[in-house]
């Protein structure tokens, strides 16, 4: 190895964790109020045909950003949900905040692809597990970017690999039906280590239903369908991120 390939080695493992650390601290630190908040940009989903309707979605992740959020998921999956690698990197473009990518990650191209287009953290979602390709979490293992490991079912949580996760996401939407159960979810949440950090997915409606993930145990929310329509998002993340 030479002098000059020794010094990079050296500058990415100073780098990686590093920006590891931006996606962890951004949603345990909140900006404002008390509970960590990832507003999503989703144009639709299976459940719901059309979210995003004639929203800039670019324009729209800046309203986030301006609302305090503090963190931005941006779904890339583009035949069920609309989305795309470019939406991502143009909203990575107008946006210093940290990023989320969320699709449905099997193969370790993906990692790269999402590294590639600046994101700080990648969903993994337990449920594919048996689809992962070999050297997919040792890719990601080593990259630069914060693994969100996401849980759906008890069962999940038992996974090696959930149970060496530092950030775990309890979805409370069942993947097959697509129906929520905030209850389950919350128990969920319950069963996990307090030295993690839990997100609560899906359900978000009111602070009322931040308060049921906080009292679970959940120290950030991510919301997605409920901003995505709504035109005065300042207003609601104000209104989710502090008590009545």
């Amino acid at each position: 190895m030479s002098i000059l390939e020794e010094i990079i080695k050296n500058k990415q493992k100073e780098l990686k964790p590093s920006k590891k650390r931006q996606f962890v601290k951004a949603i345990t630190h909140p900006r404002t109020g008390d509970v960590g908040l990832i507003a999503e940009i989703k144009k639709k989903s299976p459940s719901v045909c059309d979210l995003a309707g004639d929203q800039d979605l670019v324009s729209k992740a800046i309203e986030y950003e301006e609302a305090c959020a503090d963190a931005i998921s941006v779904v890339t999956d583009r035949k069920y949900f609309g989305g795309s690698l470019e939406l991502f990197k143009d909203i990575r473009k107008v946006t210093s905040l940290p990023m989320l990518m969320k699709d449905f990650i099997i193969h370790p191209y993906q990692v790269m692809q999402a590294e590639s287009a600046g994101a700080d953290a990648l969903l993994i979602i337990a449920a594919l597990h048996k689809h992962f390709h070999p050297d997919l979490l040792s890719t990601l293992a080593t990259s630069s970017l914060t693994p969100v490991i996401e849980v759906a079912t008890f069962e999940e949580l038992s996974l090696p690999f959930v149970q060496g996760a530092e950030i775990i996401g309890v979805n409370a939407r069942n993947l097959n039906t697509f129906q929520i159960d905030i209850d389950r979810a919350c128990s969920i949440i319950k069963k996990i280590s307090k030295e993690k950090t839990v997100i609560a997915f899906s359900g978000v409606k009111s602070r009322r239903d931040i308060e049921r993930f906080k009292a679970a145990g959940a120290k950030a929310v991510l919301v997605g369908e409920l901003l995505m329509k709504e035109k005065d998002v300042a207003s609601v993340i104000h209104s989710l991120k502090h008590e009545n």
